[in-house]
């Protein structure tokens, strides 16, 4: 949109036409009075009024006028069609008619009809804009990104003298930086004469929606050498630049700044500082900020479940959101439902899923892409793939992130012919792949051992789209050549690699030399892994397994000795399943569980009829030099087998179990699970840090490729 050449009128021509008046301000008393005093909001006090003042003459006093205008737009939608009915039958040489109009349209989130109101203005009369006509369309401006107008309109302020103006200059900044030039923003703080605190916390502000969160924290250095003290609003911004460094040592000070300067710590401002707390892991101070908090809105409850959920306690996640929704009497949002749907993936609980996507239903929720692919995610990790094709099959606009969400959530659970039949669905559908869709289809073919396949797509990324391999898709292909035993292969992939390896890269090839028990290349990958990793507890119990396996007993015993000197402590096996609503964890070997007595009766019988079924128990990856009986015997207390145990005694006979593994599934947990899914005839799921493996009548969907 341009607008028209500007004449500035000095001394703008009014009308000579004859129009009646009244004789003075004080007669026009009644109509302000009567405006002010029954507080209209319903169009027929409005139209009421306006037929009182054609009645009385006072449709012809401008004041009055304006004013019925002006109440008429502070209303919903009908007094706004109402204003502009009784403004369009008036004389429209006077600018406070245009300002008040304009503004009206701009509070309605009608920023075009604003500005080509303002042409309209130009135009079609006499009348010149003022100081008080700019900073309503520039806001307009910001709202609905209009860069090119919003800068047409800096040049008729310009022309027009008015850039000096301090409320227009406020609106300049943030006009320019809601359209994302902050460069220009700067500009004109640097120009300006004067600059209040509003002044400072506008360009902070454009600075951080911008995500030049270093230039914002720099320029409250500044506003504080100028004297300058900063306000909620400023302390919000300077919160959100913490939150986008991650920088808990500035945002930490900030605090302090708060507290020593008794600001009040609002709804808003606390909202800010659990946030920057929580996303900078210290959720600890985020939660003495939300309790201290004595009213708290949707957003306050949603920046600490959230908090959580990222900070992978889901646990705590779902505890403060049943709190929310019973206690409070919050009803989430958007928002809150990500972030709960997020804490179900990580635990695993269906059911809480399930009900948190009865919930959005019920309530009415929109379903944007985010929470469908959301759902999509969180039905997929939580075992039922069925439930997420289905929530896919029902989007009817698909933009590319539904399609890699689903083409992912199959690649995780082993199904590569699906996968890949999907992404060549996307292509007919006339989706361009991105690279996370190339991530998604080389590790289904990396899950399923199609070398052929992976070569294939790994090649069209670049020549059929134009998408340059990252990082990411290297270690996929170093991965699927690994799975099929290629590990010269993929040795020599990683040295012509275009880019440096990671951590990811060397230990995808350390974990293949551990499946097939290559001591030379584990020993050269894991050389670069502690390079890399030094603190990588997985890299020392890696190639402690592949010494393990060739009893290297004493090369054991340096590597246990290296982690002891460095700090180093295994992570331990951790498995979990939902009982009615509760994650129950195991370790290896854990008595601590309230059922740790029935749980181990019950590992005695699963042990006997694992016996009788044939199962001999596979120890290779045991790191103890001490006699088979007892590998035997610490094998058969695998966190896994424990969880396991808890849901036979627990859940019904036709219930599938899901057990949710922080480490890879060991060989024989692998062995004994499919045996048991066969003994006790029950589907069992465990979802391990790599993939999927569905147990069922003795044979797992991986088919031992994993």
């Amino acid at each position: 949109m341009l607008f028209p050449l500007l004449s500035v009128h000095h001394n703008p021509p009014t009308s000579t036409a004859p129009r009646p008046t009244l004789n003075s301000t004080r007669e026009s008393q009644p109509i302000f009075h009567l405006l002010e005093r029954q507080k209209c909001s319903l169009l027929r006090d409005f139209q009421q009024i306006h037929a009182q003042m054609i009645i009385t003459g006072y449709i012809n006093h401008s004041p009055s006028l304006i004013k019925l205008i002006s109440h008429s737009l502070s209303g919903d939608s009908t007094g706004l069609a109402f204003a502009t009915m009784v403004f369009n039958h008036t004389e429209r040489s006077n600018i406070i008619f245009w300002n008040t109009i304009l503004r009206g349209y701009v509070e309605h989130n009608l920023p075009q009809k604003a500005l080509l109101g303002y042409i309209e203005m130009l135009q079609g009369s006499a009348t010149t804009p003022d100081r008080f006509t700019f900073p309503s369309l520039l806001k307009g401006c910001a709202q609905s990104l209009a860069f090119n107008e919003g800068k047409a309109l800096h040049g008729q302020i310009v022309k027009l003298d008015l850039d000096s103006d301090l409320y227009i200059e406020t609106t300049l900044i943030t006009m320019y930086a809601a359209c994302g030039d902050p460069f220009s923003a700067r500009l004109v703080f640097e120009k300006m004469g004067q600059r209040n605190q509003v002044v400072w916390t506008s360009m902070i502000g454009g600075y951080v929606k911008n995500h030049y969160s270093k230039e914002a924290l720099h320029l409250f250095g500044a506003m504080e050498d100028e004297g300058q003290e900063p306000d909620e609003v400023t302390m919000v911004g300077l919160l959100s630049a913490c939150t986008d460094l991650r920088d808990l040592k500035y945002g930490k000070k900030l605090h302090s700044r708060i507290l020593e300067s008794g600001m009040k710590v609002c709804v808003v401002l606390g909202t800010a500082l659990i946030d920057m707390y929580a996303k900078c892991g210290d959720l600890d101070s985020a939660r003495e900020v939300f309790d201290a908090l004595p009213n708290r809105n949707v957003f306050t409850w949603s920046a600490m479940i959230s908090g959580y959920s990222q900070n992978n306690q889901s646990g705590e996640a779902l505890r403060l959101f049943k709190q929310m929704v019973t206690e409070a009497n919050q009803k989430p949002n958007e928002v809150t439902i990500l972030a709960v749907l997020s804490a179900c993936t990580q635990l695993g609980d269906l059911n809480l899923g399930r009900w948190i996507h009865a919930y959005v239903g019920a309530a009415q929720l929109n379903y944007s892409t985010s929470l469908q692919n959301s759902l999509i995610d969180m039905y997929a990790k939580c075992g039922r793939i069925d439930v997420a094709q289905q929530i896919f099959d029902d989007i009817v606009k698909r933009d590319v992130v539904p399609w890699n969400t689903m083409i992912s959530a199959l690649a995780l659970h082993g199904l590569a012919e699906q996968a890949l039949a999907l992404f060549a669905f996307m292509q007919v559908a006339g989706i361009t792949p991105d690279d996370i869709t190339f991530i998604g289809v080389l590790s289904a073919c990396s899950h399923a051992g199609l070398i052929k396949e992976g070569n294939h797509h790994f090649r069209n990324m670049k020549v059929q789209y134009g998408i340059i391999p990252k990082l990411e898709h290297y270690g996929c292909m170093v991965d699927l050549l690994c799975r099929a035993g290629l590990l010269e292969e993929a040795e020599s992939f990683i040295k012509e690699m275009p880019m440096k390896p990671n951590g990811a890269v060397w230990g995808a090839l350390l974990g293949g030399c551990r499946v097939y028990n290559n001591v030379v290349i584990g020993g050269r990958a894991a050389n670069h892994l502690i390079k890399l990793e030094p603190e990588n507890d997985g890299v020392y119990v890696l190639l402690s397994n592949i010494f393990a396996r060739h009893k290297k007993w004493e090369e054991v015993s340096k590597l246990r000795g290296l982690m002891h000197e460095r700090g180093i402590r295994k992570t331990p096996g951790c498995s979990s399943i939902i009982v009615d609503g509760i994650a129950h964890e195991f370790l290896v070997r854990d008595h601590s569980h309230p059922e740790s007595e029935n749980i181990y009766l019950m590992l005695d019988q699963v042990s006997q009829k694992l016996k009788q079924a044939g199962y001999i128990a596979e120890t290779s990856e045991v790191l103890l030099n001490i006699d088979e009986e007892e590998k035997e015997d610490l094998v058969l207390q695998h966190s896994e087998k424990l969880a396991i145990c808890f849901g036979l005694l627990k859940t019904k006979a036709s219930a599938e179990i899901l057990i949710m593994k922080n480490l890879r599934i060991c060989l024989d947990c692998h062995s004994a699970i499919k045996i048991i899914s066969k003994v006790y005839q029950r589907e069992i799921t465990v979802r391990d840090r790599n993939r999927f493996h569905h147990f069922k009548n003795g044979s797992c969907s991986c088919r031992d490729y994993w």
